[in-house]
């Protein structure tokens, strides 16, 4: 038995808030009407939607599911930008939400298969600090402990930085302004580099003379497994400077059961002016397909 899962990532900007305190969803299905509709979207900046006795997540859900037919529930994480998923019930069952007290609880959701019950997924839907590398550089330590789990894991969301290679899309720094220059850069032997600590402590270094990344905690990033993937990397932001940092990542365990099925992994571009774009991130999809062919435990 194998179950394609079809995975999205979406940064949606202030979650839909407006100056006037009102929200609007239309954008977020706008951003949804091309396929593959997915059964779990890991979504990141749900600006106050906690507070607003959560309901954006149920209107989000709501316009989600107009759009494509699904029965959408969701889970709302904590904080006052916090992250959130929204998923298929037919194909996903909650098993374990968030638990704040914990660090490296935060922003996890633990599910299973309906199709096989015994497989286990777990689920971080992340949103790194904007202007913080060494806060990214914490939590991805934290994080990293994870990528040897006997539990299949994803890490999901917008990291704010980009990992080492030839294959990702780097930015004329000097042309940055000097005011945000070193949120996502540093200065070494006279020049400006993409700060990559964070995202190279879970997937690895590049190494040139091999062509592949070493020292990986046990996670990987999709986009390289998928060899239709183009090169270099489209950034996942739109505007002038943009960065590839959006990511999904999976541990050992996750791709001792499944592969990425070839040329899904989809960093979707808007075909129109991208002012009108309802994000300033762009939508992200893939789809797994999981060979569930022995029970995964809890961690």
């Amino acid at each position: 038995m194998t179950v394609d899962l079809n995975l999205s990532l979406f940064n949606y900007e202030a979650g839909g808030l407006q100056p006037d305190g009102t929200y609007t969803f239309t954008p977020l299905a706008h951003a949804f009407l091309d396929g593959p509709h997915p059964d779990l979207l890991m979504l990141c900046e749900a600006k106050l939607w906690n507070t607003r006795g959560k309901r954006p997540l149920h209107t989000a859900m709501t316009h989600l599911a107009d759009i494509t037919g699904r029965p959408y529930v969701g889970e709302l994480h904590t904080g006052a930008l916090p992250t959130a998923v929204i998923y298929d019930p037919r194909v996903l069952r909650l098993d374990a939400a968030e638990e704040p007290e914990f660090p490296d609880k935060r922003n996890l959701t633990r599910f299973s298969l309906r199709a096989d019950p015994t497989y286990r997924l777990h689920v971080y839907t992340e949103h790194w600090p904007y202007a913080d590398p060494e806060q990214r550089l914490a939590r991805a330590r934290l994080l990293a402990t994870t990528g040897t789990s006997p539990t299949p894991t994803l890490i999901a969301g917008d990291l704010n930085s980009t990992s080492s290679g030839p294959h990702l899309p780097t930015p004329d720094w000097t042309h940055i302004p000097t005011s945000t220059r070193d949120h996502k850069a540093h200065h070494h032997n006279g020049q400006w580099h993409a700060d990559t600590r964070a995202i190279d402590r879970l997937i690895g270094t590049w190494n040139t003379p091999t062509n592949q990344r070493t020292n990986s905690a046990g996670y990987h990033h999709l986009a390289e497994l998928d060899p239709h993937t183009p090169t270099p990397l489209p950034p996942t932001t739109n505007g002038p400077h943009g960065l590839h940092i959006d990511y999904i990542l999976a541990n050992d365990a996750l791709l001792d059961t499944a592969t990425v099925v070839p040329g899904t992994y989809t960093v979707h571009i808007p075909a129109d002016d991208p002012t009108t774009w309802p994000s300033d991130h762009r939508r992200i999809s893939c789809t797994l397909r999981i060979h569930p062919t022995h029970t995964t435990r809890e961690q």
